[in-house]
């Protein structure tokens, strides 16, 4: 077992196993209960299985199962859930397991936040994805307008990872993963002091990764930034690099692409904007080997109209992380971008 220690306002652990040894280490279960928050791929997957190692805690437990996809990050959903908990009499004293990827994370963190006012919870993530957002406390649903716009900053009580359920993984969802290690690893050299990039790439060309290693890299990254900026005042804005662009043709295409695969066109796009083209063309050479969704591509006023929404914007002004000698968070004028958007929809 991996541990890793994250000093954030309320300090918690990330193990990485092979298996559920947490379970019989750490002090969670002083609960009245044990509320469950899952989608139904995770639940016919791994929900038989991961039930009956709860049950040993000799708690009662509630279980909520959701539809997959972002769809479900909604303020609809949280209703629902809230009622599930009500109904069940969950209390302040219930424990909250988020038991999936990226969406289930964000959807039950959410829930946690604003149940009673706060409850603990814990993410016990399911695929590769949520080795970022499982980290570091952002927990949100969606708006129709933008991402991730109903949210707040909520750590864990600990992230708990067992990388045998990675091999149930689709060649899409192992992809969607890739994308935010592929941005942990752009972002390293800033954040470590060394890059693990040509490290990444070389292992991808090599074939499957030992994922239990690299997942402790990218993870290394988002600590280290969650524990210099807990509240993205500052450096955490960092970890948006390729989300702007990213976010918007998640909402244009209504979701039909995975988060990681809009990050990865995103990535390319803002590499383009930063007038990185040789890091561009590199990343979309790589994407266009993989199984990637296609675009069908709109106006760029579509997708300019969803980025106008995007939380790091100021005074009106659409900003983008462009990484360089430094990193930067700066504004980006339409003219830009319009160049990087016709350079990208030409290359896919």
């Amino acid at each position: 077992m991996v541990t890793i220690r994250v000093n954030a306002s309320i300090p918690y652990d990330i193990t990485i196993d092979h298996g559920e040894d947490w379970l019989d280490r750490v002090p969670y279960f002083k609960c009245s209960s044990i509320w469950v928050i899952t989608d139904e791929t995770v639940d016919r997957l791994h929900g038989t299985a991961f039930r009956q190692r709860l049950e040993t805690r000799q708690r009662p437990i509630v279980w909520s199962v959701v539809r997959p996809g972002d769809g479900s990050k909604s303020l609809t959903m949280i209703e629902r859930l809230v009622t599930d908990g009500l109904t069940s009499h969950c209390d302040r004293d219930t424990l909250v397991i988020a038991f999936g990827g990226g969406m289930v994370g964000d959807l039950a963190g959410f829930l946690a936040s604003v149940y009673m006012r706060g409850v603990r919870y814990i993410q016990v993530p399911t695929t590769i994805l949520a080795h970022d957002s499982a980290v570091g406390g952002k927990v949100a649903v969606n708006h129709p307008l933008a991402k991730n716009a109903i949210g707040a900053f909520y750590q864990p009580a600990g992230v708990h990872y067992n990388v045998d359920r990675l091999e149930t993984l689709t060649d899409r969802d192992v992809l969607s993963g890739l994308g935010e290690l592929i941005k942990h690893a752009y972002l390293s050299r800033y954040v470590l002091g060394h890059s693990f990039e040509d490290d990444l790439f070389t292992a991808l060309a090599q074939g499957p990764l030992e994922w239990e290693a690299w997942l402790v890299r990218g993870i290394e990254v988002k600590r280290r930034i969650v524990e210099a900026d807990e509240r993205e005042q500052g450096v955490r804005a960092w970890l948006n690099f390729g989300h702007t662009f990213g976010h918007a043709l998640e909402s244009v295409e209504a979701y039909r692409l995975t988060h990681g695969e809009a990050v990865l066109y995103g990535m390319v796009y803002a590499f383009l904007v930063g007038g990185d083209v040789t890091r561009a063309k590199a990343l979309a050479g790589f994407l266009k080997q993989l199984a990637i969704t296609p675009i069908v591509w709109q106006p760029f006023e579509t997708y300019l109209e969803v980025m106008g929404h995007d939380k790091k914007n100021r005074s009106g002004r659409i900003r983008f992380v462009l990484l360089g000698e430094d990193v930067t968070v700066a504004s980006v004028t339409t003219e830009r971008l319009v160049k990087a958007y016709e350079q990208l929809k030409g290359w896919f």
